[in-house]
């Protein structure tokens, strides 16, 4: 398995696609995957939100980073949120998927995402990296989400990542980046301690503020499922991975176009992401089945809207 070295731009978190019954569709993923592939850096699978994670089995997590990794065969780094109730229901997740990675003897890049507050306190959280991720070969994201953390129904003291425990963090070599939910005035704290590593990524969890004031390197997006072109043409440009001067204004105004049209639908898909985006892409005929892992309130109007905005500028076709 190749070494992962965190890219700058687009990760698309990537929905669940679920039969009827509930187990993994893979034909429905690989559709899903060969859709969006061309325009992202990276994928997320199995996040706690869009990717349905929390209700997610250990077998089914295995089962979508296995079934992922033969759509993806190396094209771009993929990332798996190991993340569960307890220290030691973590550690069993990591010890089966890590198992399953390694019978596949995998050539291209892995690595995991877990969400440290969602069962353990700052206290303690340095020792326990180090010891966590010295039992891996792959490398790490950790996730700061204080939302996230508020729908537990037990919390610690604290919902984000101190910054002082940051700090230490970035002395753990295998920890890469952050993917970061929260206030500006703590991602500035973030980014000022995290200059003593300039390789290390802190990635926007939260893609209205990355419409507005984006980060260094890069953006976790639900809306990219829908529409990855607009998404890359965006994060290239904010980036600076593309040159916004050709053809100006010209490109300029498309730029501004696009971002609105992706403010719209964000919108639109919030309140509840997983199924209006599943539902817009069943209807797209791209996955076979809406099935989210949950109950589900009523979608039909907003995916009606989220259609006609994508008609509209394009990018929805059956």
């Amino acid at each position: 398995m190749a070494a992962l070295s965190s890219p700058r731009g687009l990760i698309v978190d990537l929905v669940t696609p679920l039969k009827p019954n509930g187990d993994i569709d893979g034909r429905s993923l690989g559709r899903q995957l060969n859709r969006v592939l061309p325009h992202v850096q990276a994928v997320l699978v199995a996040s706690p939100s869009l990717g349905e994670g929390r209700r997610l089995s250990d077998s089914q997590r295995a089962e979508l980073m296995e079934k992922a990794l033969a759509v993806i065969k190396g094209r771009v780094p993929v990332f798996v949120w190991i993340t569960r109730d307890t220290e030691e229901m973590t550690g069993e997740t990591l010890r089966l998927l890590s198992k399953r990675l390694k019978a596949r003897k995998y050539q291209g890049q892995v690595g995991w995402l877990d969400t440290p507050l969602y069962y353990h306190s700052n206290r303690g959280l340095v020792p326990y990296y180090r010891a966590l991720t010295s039992s891996t070969q792959e490398p790490w994201l950790l996730h700061n989400d204080p939302g996230l953390i508020d729908q537990l129904a037990r919390s610690f003291k604290r919902n984000n990542i101190r910054t002082a425990v940051l700090k230490e963090i970035l002395g753990i070599e295998k920890i890469q980046g952050l993917l970061y939910w929260g206030s500006l005035d703590r991602a500035g704290n973030y980014q000022k301690t995290a200059r003593a590593r300039p390789e290390f990524r802190m990635y926007d969890g939260d893609e209205l503020r990355f419409l507005t004031h984006p980060s260094l390197s890069g953006v976790v997006s639900a809306g990219a499922n829908l529409c990855p072109k607009g998404w890359s043409r965006i994060t290239e440009a904010s980036l600076g991975l593309s040159d916004i001067r050709e053809d100006y204004p010209d490109r300029l105004q498309q730029l501004w176009k696009t971002g609105r049209h992706l403010r719209t639908l964000l919108d639109l898909y919030r309140p509840q992401p997983a199924p209006i985006i599943k539902q817009v892409l069943s209807e797209a005929g791209i996955l076979e089945s809406p099935m989210c892992t949950g109950p589900v309130e009523p979608v039909g109007e907003k995916v009606r809207s989220v259609i006609e905005e994508m008609k509209e500028f394009g990018e929805y076709a059956k």
